[in-house]
C-alpha cells in the first residue's frame, strides 16, 4: 500500500478539527434558535444525513478506484473486502446518526450520542488515515469522522433529544452486539473492522491499551466510562426528552 501521507496533527489535520468545531457550534445553534423554522433545521439536518451515507458510500469505491490498476489485480477487491466495507464504528454510527438526523428517533439519537463521541471522536483526534488533503479520500474521511459528532451534538444538544432512563444499559447491550457480530464477520473475512482482531497499523490510542487481545477489555473499560461521562450532564435534569417516539 501508499506510504503514509497524511501528518497527525499537521496542519491539514488542524483544518478538519477547526472545521469540525466550528460545523457542531452551528448546527447546535440552528437546532436551538426559536427563530429559525423548522423546515429550516429539517433541512440542514437532512443535508448533514446525506453526507454522512455519502462519506460512508465513498469509501470501498475510493479504495477501488485508487488500486484498481496496481500490478496485482486482486489487490482492489481484497483491500474493498478487507478494509472498505460499512463494517467499522463509525461506519454504523453514521447510518445511526443519518436515520436520526431525518427521523428525530430517540432511541437511535441515543445510541449515536453515545458511540458518535465515545468512539469516532477518537478517530478524529487520532486518524487511521493515509492521504492527504489533495486526495478524495481526506474529504470523505472527515465529513464521515467530524460529521458524527457533528450530528450527535446537534441533536442531542441543539434539538434536545436527550438520552432516557436505562441509556447507559442499552449502550453496552449494543455495543457487545456489534462487538460479537463484527468480530466473526472479521474471521469469515480476513478482515480487522472496529480494530477488534488486532490494533491498527498506524499509532492511536489503541497503542496504550495494552496488549493483543487484552486490549480489548481496556476497550471497553474506557468506552463504557465514557458512556457514563457522556450521562453526566443530564444527571440532574428531569425534564421529559422533545422526541417522544422511541422506537427502534
Amino acid at each position: 500500500m501508499d506510504a503514509r501521507e497524511f501528518v497527525p496533527y499537521g496542519p491539514s489535520h488542524w483544518v478538519a478539527l477547526a472545521a469540525t468545531a466550528v460545523a457542531a457550534i452551528g448546527m447546535i445553534r440552528l437546532n436551538r434558535s426559536v427563530k429559525v423554522a423548522e423546515p429550516v433545521k429539517q433541512r440542514a439536518n437532512t443535508i448533514l444525513a446525506i453526507l454522512l451515507v455519502v462519506a460512508v458510500s465513498l469509501d470501498p469505491l475510493l479504495t477501488w478506484l485508487r488500486y484498481r490498476h496496481d500490478p496485482d489485480v486482486a489487490l482492489a477487491g481484497t483491500l474493498v473486502r478487507e478494509t472498505a466495507l460499512p463494517l467499522y464504528l463509525c461506519d454504523v454510527v453514521s447510518l445511526v446518526l443519518a436515520v436520526a438526523l431525518v427521523t428525530r428517533r430517540q432511541r437511535w439519537t441515543e445510541m449515536g450520542y453515545f458511540w458518535g463521541l465515545a468512539g469516532t471522536v477518537q478517530g478524529l483526534l487520532t486518524p487511521t488515515l493515509y492521504f492527504n488533503w489533495d486526495t478524495p479520500e481526506y474529504y470523505a474521511f472527515f465529513v464521515q469522522h467530524g460529521g458524527v459528532p457533528v450530528a450527535a451534538l446537534a441533536l442531542v444538544f441543539g434539538a434536545g433529544i436527550k438520552p432516557q432512563r436505562g441509556a447507559f444499559r442499552r449502550a453496552v447491550l449494543w455495543s457487545w452486539v456489534y462487538m460479537a457480530v463484527v468480530f466473526c464477520l472479521n474471521v469469515l473475512l480476513d478482515s480487522n473492522y472496529g480494530f477488534l482482531n488486532h490494533k491498527p497499523a498506524v499509532g492511536t490510542l489503541f497503542d496504550y491499551m495494552g496488549p493483543e487481545p487484552w486490549y480489548l477489555l481496556t476497550l471497553q473499560a474506557v468506552a463504557f466510562s465514557l458512556y457514563g461521562l457522556l450521562l453526566l450532564p443530564f444527571a440532574r435534569r428531569s425534564e421529559s426528552p422533545i422526541v417522544a417516539d422511541p422506537a427502534l
